[in-house]
């Protein structure tokens, strides 16, 4: 199922950060929520990393039978959390990614306008979806 129009193989690229939150015992769930939070500018998602640094430190802290009953259902909860926000990720970087695109587009446009003179050029709105 496409979750934006940019197809398949570039939602399965943007979604290698997955891949963090089923490492063994959640040991590096935190990078992937830091790494979306950065990529999408999201801090909601930065604040989940750091729960999840903060769970998994202090169950490294405890003897191993209470760190154990933590970082299990940690380790769950994580790879359930990464699931259900994909969607949400990949159409916030979509949105984030075609903003960046049509302000270089613009960019390059009006210094190639001011290069060459004249009028400009009738500018098409590339943040609009059709």
């Amino acid at each position: 199922m496409l979750i934006t129009k940019r197809g398949t193989w570039w939602e399965v690229l943007h979604s290698w950060w997955l891949l963090l939150t089923f490492a063994p015992f959640a040991l590096t769930a935190f990078l992937a929520f830091f790494y979306i939070g950065y990529r999408a500018k999201n801090k909601k998602w930065l604040k989940y990393g750091l729960i999840y640094f903060i769970i998994l430190a202090i169950a490294f802290v405890l003897p191993s039978t209470p760190g154990v009953y933590i970082v299990l259902p940690l380790w769950v909860i994580a790879i359930i959390h990464g699931l259900k926000v994909r969607a949400a990720y990949l159409i916030q970087l979509d949105v984030f990614k075609q903003n960046v695109e049509a302000r270089a587009y613009e960019a390059v446009r009006h210094e190639a306008e001011e290069k060459f003179g004249g009028k400009p050029a009738h500018r098409i709105d590339l943040t609009k979806q059709r």
